[in-house]
């Protein structure tokens, strides 16, 4: 297994908050690591693990800001008929949903759209429903 410095380490996180994917930091670095490698760190190390979390929710943190910026450009834009083509639109609702999705997986109980219903009691009883979050 290749060695991953402490200083490695600190740039791919970097890498990861600025919006890079796992595959494009771990091969920023000098030297390059594979992605085995990088899983094998984050399977060992609890910390690393968190700290890549938190870098992947900050990432997505990221991207929503870009997108709220660039929609907000669209529409000052969407003023002028000319101005806004529906490639643009598209291409910013598929953005949309990309980070929706990430952050669905990520963060599942604040971004997911699942819901959970328990219903429970004894034949002879009323139904009781509750909703777990």
């Amino acid at each position: 297994m290749a060695k991953l410095t402490k200083k490695n380490i600190e740039i791919i996180l970097q890498y990861l908050i600025d919006g890079k994917t796992i595959k494009q930091a771990i091969t920023l670095v000098d030297p390059p690591i594979t992605f085995q490698t990088w899983s094998n760190y984050i399977v060992k190390d609890p910390e690393l693990s968190n700290r890549y979390f938190q870098a992947k929710v900050s990432s997505c943190d990221l991207q929503l800001a870009e997108l709220t910026e660039e929609l907000d450009k669209l529409g000052q834009d969407a003023l002028d008929p000319k101005g806004v083509s529906m490639a643009r639109v598209n291409a910013l609702k598929l953005k949309q949903q990309q980070i929706q999705w990430q952050l669905s997986k990520i963060l599942p109980k604040q971004y997911g759209n699942n819901t959970q219903l328990q219903v429970s009691g004894k034949k002879d009883e009323p139904v009781i429903f509750k909703w777990q979050e």
